[in-house]
């Protein structure tokens, strides 16, 4: 029955009607579920009918070969078309839209609102909605719409209307409904008789759905987080170093993203009835420990102990002891050595050479992850603000490849002491102004940068409505493909080793040098030539860890102090416009530490 006929049969007094066509939505969902969204009787067989239809006076079935509808409780049928029909009394806005080639259609009117009409095409498993308003909307709190699927896509003027644009996810719509129990269904009826307009109802509305399926997605992490932790017990899982072409990629780095994934793990046991994943923690607890030398953990079992990762290990065990062993990398300034070094073969330390020197100094983010771990084991911190604050403007790391996530150490490592008011100032300022205008972070590996972003918020006592908003920007982007991240990188020097031909050669054939995704893993930085190893999440531990932990943050979207100030941010720091991580590292995140370089050698 086509839709255009099914308006005819139902009469113009009607407040509001909705249709949908039963055969695009059983492409996306099964019949149960249908019933359920439309709150049709269990044992009703939708095979003879074409359309459901809403509407303010009851719920109808339009049969697919029959002029009639029939009344879905009492199995009334209507059979008569109507002169005084929904059809002609919504003549006027009805030519503004290709009625019967809608997948979903609602038109009514609600005072005081004036009428409203919605069109809506299906294409695979996206909506595309146009709405027909009197007016633009307001567009308050439509960044809470992402807890539905749903997002606003542009609108224009036309004649006497404001035609609204909107997408919807409707697999993530159906799946918001799921899990409310489909309690709130009308809300999407009330949210276009509004004209776009979310009132207060609406907004708690859509806080609550976006409470169920942040909720839901973190529960989703940490099921995968229990299933990693009991295959890491079981067999070698490890991170993949990615050199400059022509070098192969090979598996390294297995104990460091174990520390990522057991604090996780531990902070969920402390709200979560999970016997799984407590036995599952409980067992890679135990096998950090024995993987353990001298109190100390190497990134990967059997390697050199560093202060840098066994700081990243320690996240997620609490040893007091072992963060007290740390003390042997400090510099006696407040800084922390990533490791320690001789020019000679010597146990547990690096052999120096001329392609490594530019390792040994203090670094940044190793000194933030120590002062992190001495605040949250009591210990007493050796490192002052002042001393972060100095190294604030060129912060970065030796080994991190990312911006956010130095910021999220350095938020937690100043978190809670009374001194660092100014400085958690600025960190926040740079941080806010460096979001994109969807609520995520960064022009690379966006989610994992995302959610480092959200946690250096929450440790900045951050928990207004941009938490919220980010939370369901990171839904989207965990679900879109994305290339697998790269949380570390690592470096060496060949400048001594190059004669000129070599180097010209290099310069030359940059295709050679760079990976299979198109980053430059061989650069001339402060005119020396550099190799760049990036480490992939190969597993996605870290990745899947940080997101759940992301996600846990709390926010109070009643708060909006700074969310309603988002539009008078600063401009971006160059830092976080970086296009790939290589770009960042020669930039940013290595330069300090060849300049320094030069001076201490």
């Amino acid at each position: 029955m086509l839709i255009s006929q099914i308006l005819r049969f139902l009469p113009e007094s009607l407040e509001w009607m909705v249709l949908f066509d039963l055969s695009a939505i059983k492409k996306l969902t099964d019949e149960t579920i249908i019933k359920a969204m439309y709150h049709l009787p269990e044992e009703i067989n939708l095979q003879p009918y074409s359309h459901v239809v809403l509407t303010s006076a009851g719920r109808f079935l339009a049969f697919s070969d029959k002029q009639k509808l029939i009344e879905v409780i009492s199995k009334e049928e209507l059979t008569v078309e109507l002169k005084s029909s929904l059809a002609k009394r919504f003549e006027k806005r009805l030519q503004l839209v290709p009625v019967d080639e809608s997948h979903c259609l609602g038109l009514g009117e609600q005072p005081p609102f004036s009428p409203v009409i919605l069109h809506l095409k299906i294409e695979d498993d996206l909506g595309r909605a146009t709405a027909i308003f009197d007016k633009e909307p307001s567009f308050e709190h439509y960044e809470l719409l992402r807890a539905v699927g749903v997002k606003f896509v542009g609108g224009e003027v036309k004649d006497d209307y404001y035609l609204a644009g909107f997408q919807n996810r409707l697999p993530v719509h159906i799946h918001a409904g799921i899990l409310s129990h489909f309690s709130r269904t009308a809300h999407c009826n009330v949210f276009f008789f509004q004209h776009g307009n979310i009132d207060p109802i609406l907004e708690n509305g859509l806080e609550k759905a976006a409470q169920l399926r942040i909720n839901w997605t973190k529960q989703g992490c940490l099921q995968s987080l229990t299933k990693l932790a009991t295959l890491a017990c079981e067999k070698t899982l490890s991170m993949t170093c990615q050199p400059p072409a022509p070098h192969k990629s090979f598996a390294y780095g297995d104990l460091v993203p174990l520390g990522f994934v057991l604090k996780a793990l531990n902070q969920a046991v402390v709200t979560e009835e999970n016997p799984e994943l407590n036995i599952a923690r409980q067992n890679l607890q135990q096998l950090l420990l024995n993987r353990q030398e001298d109190e100390l953990w190497a990134f990967h079992t059997q390697r050199l102990i560093t202060a840098t990762d066994s700081s990243l290990v320690l996240l997620g065990l609490d040893k007091p002891e072992s963060v007290e062993a740390l003390e042997r990398f400090a510099d006696g300034r407040g800084g922390y050595y990533p490791q320690l070094w001789a020019r000679d073969k010597q146990p547990g330390k690096m052999q120096l050479d001329d392609s490594c020197r530019h390792w040994c100094q203090v670094d940044y983010g190793t000194t933030c992850l120590v002062k992190w771990l001495r605040n949250s084991a009591g210990l007493e911190s050796k490192t002052d603000v002042d001393y972060l604050a100095n190294g604030f403007e060129q912060r970065g790391g030796l080994y991190f490849a990312n911006p956010y996530f130095v910021d999220w150490i350095l938020a937690e490592a100043i978190s809670e002491d009374e001194n660092a008011a100014c400085l958690r100032e600025k960190l926040l300022a740079e941080i806010i102004a460096s979001m994109n205008p969807d609520y995520s972070w960064g022009q690379y590996d966006i989610p994992l940068s995302t959610a480092f972003a959200i946690l250096t918020l929450a440790a900045l006592k951050i928990s207004d409505r941009t938490i919220r908003a980010a939370q369901l920007r990171l839904l989207e982007l965990m679900v879109e493909k994305s290339s697998v991240a790269i949380p570390f990188y690592s470096s060496l020097c060949h400048d001594s080793e190059l004669n000129s031909q070599e180097k010209v050669a290099l310069q030359l054939n940059e295709t050679f040098t760079r990976s299979k995704d198109g980053q430059k893993q061989i650069r001339i930085i402060n005119g020396q030539f550099h190799s760049i190893s990036l480490y992939k999440d190969t597993h996605q531990m870290i990745t899947t860890a940080i997101y759940a932990l992301a996600l846990s943050q709390n926010a109070d979207s009643q708060q909006q102090e700074i969310f309603k100030n988002l539009n008078n941010r600063n401009s971006s720091h160059p830092r976080y416009q970086c296009k790939n991580h290589s770009e960042y590292i020669a930039k940013f995140a290595l330069t300090p530490y060849l300049e320094n370089c030069a001076i201490l050698f």
